[in-house]
């Protein structure tokens, strides 16, 4: 007998039904072993479906995301000139692993998270720019310089209305302009903005009283661009006159003139602090190029465009500039060494004769607008290569010529405004 083993035997009940009761124990053990088994196997092939599954439907969310009608095949690119083909050569695209990029939010439409808020129809005129005033966030507070040789200026606060208006065809003799190219906010001196004008003149107003400050007449042609520097009393505009000024604008002279455009100049940018004697010009020859102010020489030479330069603009954040051209095509650079980072043609999905005007990086410089002879708004993510197209905002009924962005950090969202030849600008916002 083994020692330490002790057994109890119910002896009211026969052997038979003992081993019987305990054969079925087994066959039930046995049988809830195997379902478990059966169950795994079943949730292991059900869930590598899933992400099959899944897999799928992110890809065609990253093709299709901006597209809110059944995704049209893309129209192929007619063969680059030998130019843009040594330079696609050369471009650096070295995208990051499918995992470590964002998921583009699923949205029901082509709008990719913005939402539209209101049509603002305040020129009977083509609209030719619009600009946010960064100085006062909390008003929200834009300009709009149109045809009609006004500058409006308009409150997205309370409703939406305008403030003030600035010139225009009823404004007293000394206060007239003719017909508006662009404006923009001082960002040194907040009362001031700066309109430029078909009649070869930049006008300073202070847009606050509503008083003009001078009249700077130094192009001989048509002026198209204007931006003001960042740190310094320093404003340039850009004409058809084939050059680029710098002026003093408080003292109301010019500095310097970059005189080395074959064609006619139509945007104007400063490079931020890091590049404070930098600034990029883009011009109807094709090119952009980047000066330093201090002794006017070309310091870079960017080639990539067919047509006519007509967008530029510079993200502080990722140290990118972007131009944008009539040949329907964006260049992404790198200012830290004027390589083409990517180009995004935006002819593809249909969109066969686009043009590009003008173009804004959003305040974080993830995101770039583009606004469209197609009467669209285009705007992609440009912290991946290649950009993902992840809005077209539409409801123009003409060419859109520019746009501005906004972020308010109270609200948690950026603003986004169109200006167009139809009269009117378009207001978005989106979730940051």
């Amino acid at each position: 007998m083994t020692q330490g083993r002790h057994y109890s035997i119910d002896i009211n009940v026969t052997i038979e039904d003992t081993m019987h009761q305990a054969f079925d124990h087994m066959v039930l053990s046995m049988q809830t072993m195997m379902n478990q088994v059966a169950k795994g196997d079943h949730h292991r092939r059900e869930n590598e479906q899933l992400r099959q599954a899944n897999e799928k439907l992110r890809e065609e969310l990253r093709r299709a995301l901006a597209v809110s009608a059944p995704m049209a095949v893309p129209t192929p690119m007619p063969p680059a000139a030998p130019q843009q083909q040594q330079l696609l050569r050369d471009v650096e695209r070295t995208p990051p692993p499918a995992a470590a990029r964002p998921a583009p939010a699923a949205t029901p439409s082509s709008m990719g998270g913005f939402t539209f808020e209101k049509s603002i129809h305040i020129h009977e005129t083509p609209v030719h720019s619009v600009a946010f005033d960064h100085n006062r966030v909390d008003k929200q507070m834009l300009a709009t310089a149109s045809w009609d040789s006004s500058v409006k200026l308009y409150s997205l606060a309370d409703g939406g209305s305008v403030v003030k208006t600035l010139g225009g065809p009823h404004a007293p003799p000394d206060s007239k302009m003719g017909g508006l190219y662009s404006v923009a906010f001082a960002k040194t001196a907040d009362h001031i903005l700066g309109c430029t004008s078909c009649d070869a003149t930049v006008y300073l107003w202070d847009h606050q009283k509503g008083t003009m400050l001078c009249q700077l007449k130094g192009h001989s042609d048509e002026v198209n661009g204007l931006d003001f520097h960042a740190q310094q009393q320093v404003m340039c505009t850009a004409s058809d006159d084939c050059k680029v000024i710098i002026w003093d604008f408080q003292e109301g002279i010019t500095l310097r003139t970059l005189d080395k455009h074959t064609k006619a100049v139509y945007g104007c940018k400063f490079l931020g602090m890091e590049n404070q004697y930098l600034v990029a010009t883009c011009c109807f020859d094709q090119k952009t190029r980047i000066f330093d102010m201090r002794d006017k020489q070309v310091v870079g030479l960017l080639q990539l465009h067919t047509d006519d330069v007509i967008g530029v603009d510079y993200s502080v954040q990722k140290q990118l500039l972007a131009t944008g051209s009539d040949d329907g095509l964006i260049g992404i650079w790198d200012a830290r060494s004027w390589k083409l980072q990517q180009m995004i043609n935006t002819k593809e999905d249909g969109r066969d004769g686009n043009e590009v005007k003008r173009i804004g990086f959003s305040p974080d410089g993830c995101m770039l607008a583009a606004a469209c002879s197609s009467g669209k708004v285009l705007v992609y993510d440009v912290t991946v290569s290649p950009a993902l197209q992840v809005a077209v905002l539409d409801g123009h009924a003409d060419c859109v010529f520019d746009v501005s962005w906004m972020r308010c950090e109270r609200t948690g969202y950026d603003m986004l405004v169109s200006a167009s030849h139809d009269h009117t600008c378009r207001y978005w916002r989106r979730r940051f």
